[in-house]
């Protein structure tokens, strides 16, 4: 019975037109589907990609912009007046007298 399905031919005038099985065209339309899945799934992957780069350069930004802030704070804090300030009024430093700084050589 098989057989009969796969030959199927209808005849018009002279003219025959045979139908192409069942499986080729299920296998065709299948094969085309999964291509269209992949081509969907590799474009979504690649927003997705898109939306995290976009993500990370905006981290970046506000990573510069702190490094640049802790720079600023750092340079206030390393002032040479700010640290002599600090001596003499938490730590109680004063300026040497001539006779307590030794040289050695």
């Amino acid at each position: 019975m098989s057989e009969t399905v796969s030959q199927v031919a209808v005849k018009i005038t002279g003219f025959s037109f045979y139908r192409p099985r069942i499986s080729s065209v299920f296998v065709a339309i299948l094969f085309v589907s999964l291509l269209s899945l992949l081509f969907v799934w590799s474009r979504i992957h690649a927003i997705n990609l898109e939306y995290d780069i976009s993500a990370l350069q905006r981290d970046i930004r506000g990573y510069e912009q702190q490094i640049k802030e802790l720079k600023t704070e750092a340079a206030f804090l390393a002032r040479d007046e700010r640290i002599e300030g600090l001596a003499r009024k938490t730590l109680g430093l004063r300026t040497p007298s001539p006779g307590q700084i030794i040289r050695v050589e």
